[in-house]
């Protein structure tokens, strides 16, 4: 199991209905995690990120700088993802 260091981009909006659940879904799931860093971009703020990850939905989850999430995310979908990235 790697302890490399997890990292986490999500990029939100605040007008999204969909970004404070997933915000939550991503606390929830992180919240215990040593090896996870979580940063929060407001998309307006982030323009580079914006063009260089090409989005155009928010929430959009961005883990070790490959998108994984948009739009839509669950606990488990997210818990899944997490546990693959730290068995690599």
């Amino acid at each position: 199991m790697s302890e490399d260091q997890i990292n986490i981009e999500f990029i939100y909006s605040d007008t999204c209905p969909d970004c404070p659940p997933a915000k939550r879904i991503v606390e929830n799931v992180t919240e215990d995690m040593k090896n996870v860093k979580v940063e929060y971009l407001r998309a307006k703020d982030s323009p580079k990120i914006i063009k260089d990850h090409e989005i155009t939905h928010v929430p959009t989850i961005i883990i070790d700088d490959d998108v994984a999430f948009v739009e839509t995310l669950t606990e488990s979908k997210l818990e899944k993802k997490l546990k693959d990235k730290m068995d690599e």
